[in-house]
């Protein structure tokens, strides 16, 4: 897949849970529908400037439109980094450390 079509889904992802119609986007964009909807397929390009304006229009960072739903980040997941606490991390990385070891037992 090409980085285009990877930063138009995105855009059309996010500005749908968003729940923001395309001829609003556009309109916050200044440019048109049919020119947002050119984007949101990949079938034209987009310069970096307006990567960020639409970053900004929809309330995400640079990152999550420029990644795969595979990456980290790439898909938000319902909660901020910010209300993530240590200790939620910590147990986080107790379970994983935990399902690794079971798992290594099962192959040993």
């Amino acid at each position: 897949m090409k980085i285009k079509e990877i930063i138009g889904r995105n855009i059309r992802r996010h500005r749908e849970a968003a729940s923001i119609r395309q001829g609003v986007l556009a309109k916050a964009l200044n440019i048109t529908p049919s020119a947002l909807s050119q984007i949101e397929t990949g079938k034209t390009d987009v310069s970096v400037e307006r990567i960020e304006q639409i970053a900004t229009e929809l309330k995400l960072s640079f990152y999550e439109l420029m990644t795969t739903p595979n990456h980290v980040g790439g898909i938000k997941a319902g909660i901020g980094v910010e209300n993530i606490s240590n200790n939620s991390i910590q147990l986080l990385i107790d379970k994983l450390d935990s399902l690794i070891q079971v798992s290594y037992k099962k192959d040993h």
